[in-house]
């Protein structure tokens, strides 16, 4: 089998026989907010030939639908756009790239997308952490222009880089083979495909990349 025949595609070679493709695959996107996550997944899901499923996207469809209102309507809202990417990402069959800002220990239970159900996707799951540092993340979150109905004028520099820095502090998503990207600067998408094929090949005994 030629390289440019497994472009788009995901195959694990075992030690014999013929590569195998990797079946019902998905990314996981984490990191900081602001870290660049749904910038790479953008980029990196018509490369994998997976779709796209973004929670942001969702709740800017709900935001649509039903109008913005105050923190507590954003909560709800965030909460109802929590449960259609779940519902979403289990109807994709073949896979999928999934983009959210994950819930991890230690963070309010009304904050971030709840991960308890992310394990039993598939046997293949690859979590890409968007790593950078914090200021570089408020930065970004400040410029970032997104809906209304997120609320996000409503905080100060200051309260932004704090939050970001206590949620660096509570660690990284532990669900599925992690692959750590550097995205203080744009990272090359031809090497961040290649570690997501060597991850999804190590996800296996005697698995490598083809």
């Amino acid at each position: 089998m030629r390289p440019e025949d497994l472009k788009g595609r995901l195959y694990v070679r075992r030690l014999e026989g013929p590569p195998t493709r990797v079946t019902n695959p998905f990314v996981l996107i984490s990191g900081l907010p602001g870290s660049g996550k749904t910038t790479l997944a953008r980029r990196l899901a018509p490369a994998l030939d997976l779709p796209l499923i973004d929670k942001d996207d969702i709740l800017d469809r709900l935001f649509a639908a039903k109008g913005t209102g105050g923190p507590s309507w954003r909560r709800t809202l965030s909460r109802e756009s929590d449960a259609m990417l779940e519902t979403e990402a289990a109807a994709a069959a073949g896979g999928a790239v999934l983009v959210s800002f994950w819930r991890l220990p230690g963070m309010p239970a009304d904050s971030g997308t709840p991960t308890d159900w992310l394990a039993s996707l598939s046997e293949w799951i690859v979590n890409i952490e968007c790593v950078c540092d914090p200021a570089i993340a408020a930065d970004r979150f400040l410029r970032r222009s997104r809906h209304p109905g997120h609320l996000d004028g409503g905080v100060s520099a200051d309260e932004v880089l704090a939050s970001i820095r206590r949620v660096a502090g509570l660690g990284s998503l532990e669900i599925g083979r992690r692959v750590r990207v550097d995205t203080s600067r744009e990272p090359v998408l031809e090497d961040v495909v290649r570690d997501v094929r060597e991850a999804f090949a190590r996800s296996r005994p005697g698995g490598r990349v083809t």
